[in-house]
């Protein structure tokens, strides 16, 4: 659960193709204003692309734009591209301990780990980048 700035990341590149719909974005112009380097931005760019979030055209003239209406992508879409990792790393403890909080620790993190995804899911699905757009950029 938002275990690195992919997240962020993603959802400014995507913020950022709703606010100048319809008009490609170059991945240079974007990268220089995120302050990031355009290599990085692109693998990014690539990993949305893949999952049909963005559409890109190369070449002189090329960007990205998005591959659907703002309002059809939901800050949980992005989640779900961007954030692999469970919430909570967990360390296994020696199976032969006689310590029943040893004995008893990967459970509890992953019953915790459960309900803090099911949370994330559930609140990230209310929003999309038309809502953040509208809110925050309009």
């Amino acid at each position: 659960m938002l275990s690195n700035t992919h997240f962020s990341m993603a959802v400014h590149v995507l913020s950022a193709l709703a606010y100048n719909e319809g008009e490609l974005v170059s991945s240079e112009n974007l990268a220089r204003s995120m302050g990031t380097n355009p290599s990085f931005l692109r693998g990014l760019v690539g990993q949305l692309r893949d999952a049909g979030l963005v559409e890109t055209r190369l070449g002189k003239g090329g960007g990205m734009t998005l591959a659907r209406p703002a309002d059809m992508i939901s800050l949980l879409d992005v989640y779900r591209v961007t954030e692999l990792k469970p919430a909570l790393a967990t360390h296994t403890c020696d199976g032969s301990s006689p310590c029943p909080v040893a004995q008893n620790m990967d459970r509890l993190l992953q019953d915790l780990n459960r309900k803090l995804e099911d949370t994330v899911t559930t609140e990230l699905e209310k929003i999309t980048l038309a809502d953040l757009v509208g809110t925050y950029l309009r």
